[in-house]
């Protein structure tokens, strides 16, 4: 594994397509805007109205709803797409990329979309994992510095193209973000207990709350209990894809995260104050060492 970070404008792209003008791909748009002010846009998407969002909004030079059409010389495109949606997508426009041109994408899961679009797409594709977002989802949530100081995970495979995979590097710190480099399948091990875990978790927590205390007893929640379920407010058909494509790595982390939970309860359940107060100390250690952006900036 290996991290770098870059300067602004590091990426010369004459023309980038983005597929899907949501959070993630409407905020690619803006912050090319600021950043990179000389890129040419194009922008895919299945919703007309959302396209037409899009020009209103200054975001692209062109809209489209034809693949083919969008990767029309593009130097870039960026799959910013649910993760089932990419293999569809990368066999519709594979025979009308022109030579050279570099694909990546903003999923959440690396393995599976590495091994389904590298057969497609061949050595000029090059996994990535932008570490940012919000609960909230669609392109009326996406702003031109979500990705300033976020972490991009990048997961080349021994088929990565040198230069695609310097053209994505690139890419990502012209956006502002700080690239770590890993394989595909350390990437789902990481990212399962760092964002997928975390999630699975603030919605059991909202659901054990529905579920065992008396209607509206959420109302009386305080600040431990807004911020540790903030991202329950998700979308959850998204968030269906993401833990089911990460499945193995989430099942493997819940399980851990269980066996935590249990031996705690064993803890107060015989009065073991020393082995709770190492537990509790453990993790505030742990947390105080790390340094985290703004509570609504990263997922």
């Amino acid at each position: 594994m290996s991290t770098s970070a870059g300067k602004e404008g590091g990426g010369s792209f004459g023309r980038v397509a983005i597929f899907g003008p949501g959070l993630i791909g409407g905020s690619v748009a803006l912050a090319l805007r600021a950043r990179c002010p000389k890129t040419a846009i194009s922008i895919w998407g299945r919703n007309r109205a959302c396209l037409e969002e899009v020009m209103k909004r200054g975001l692209a030079d062109a809209v489209h709803t034809d693949p083919a059409t969008a990767v029309a010389d593009a130097d870039l495109v960026v799959l910013c797409t649910p993760i089932g949606t990419m293999q569809e997508l990368a066999a519709s426009i594979a025979p009308h990329l022109a030579p050279g041109t570099v694909v990546t994408d903003a999923g959440s899961v690396k393995a599976c979309v590495v091994a389904q679009l590298e057969p497609l797409l061949g050595k000029q594709f090059v996994g990535a994992h932008p570490m940012a977002g919000s609960e909230r989802s669609g392109l009326a949530a996406a702003r031109s510095n979500l990705f300033e100081g976020a972490p991009c995970l990048v997961t080349p495979t021994e088929a990565s193209d040198v230069h695609a995979l310097e053209r994505v590097r690139a890419f990502w710190i012209s956006l502002g973000a700080r690239i770590t480099e890993m394989p595909p399948a350390a990437h789902d091990r990481l990212v399962a207990r760092l964002s997928h875990l975390p999630h699975a978790v603030a919605f059991a927590l909202v659901n054990l709350v529905a579920d065992s205390l008396p209607e509206g007893a959420g109302l009386l929640a305080g600040g431990s209990f807004h911020d540790a379920t903030r991202v329950a407010a998700s979308d959850p058909g998204l968030w269906t894809g993401i833990l089911s494509e990460n499945r193995h790595e989430v099942v493997a982390a819940l399980r851990e995260t269980s066996q935590l939970l249990n031996s705690l309860a064993q803890h107060l359940e015989e009065a073991r104050n020393d082995s709770i107060l190492d537990f509790l100390t453990r993790a505030k250690e742990h947390r105080t060492s790390l340094l985290f952006p703004a509570p609504e900036e990263t997922l």
